[in-house]
């Protein structure tokens, strides 16, 4: 994934589809990008949000290995990540990141996948 500016500091993912393979490779292909612009958080809501958020998790393991770091350690990628439950809204998972960290006041990035 090429873009022109880097992704906010917190990004929000509303997961929109059904088909979890197609969604986890859109994951699986932004969170390389995600850790380049310094995102801090991501949270994911709408259908298979606990597994996406899984594959972040280990997509950030994978590169961390891809590239000799330790996962987990002080020098691997890290995202802080949640999953929100199928009765919450976007509405939901933007207020969550915006309260997450120490600047409630940042950016927030909704991505349609």
């Amino acid at each position: 994934m090429i873009r022109d500016s880097a992704y906010a500091k917190k990004v929000v993912v509303h997961s929109r589809g059904d088909d979890l393979a197609t969604l986890a490779r859109a994951i699986e292909q932004s969170v390389e990008q995600w850790l380049r612009d310094g995102v801090s958080y991501v949270g994911v809501v709408g259908p298979h949000a606990s597994a996406l958020e899984d594959v972040i998790d280990w997509t950030c393991i994978e590169l961390s290995l891809r590239d000799g770091r330790e996962p987990g350690g002080d020098d691997g990628y890290d995202l802080l990540s949640a999953f929100h439950q199928p009765d919450e809204c976007l509405d939901d998972a933007i207020e969550l990141a915006r309260l997450i960290g120490s600047q409630p006041d940042a950016p927030i990035c909704i991505v349609e996948i």
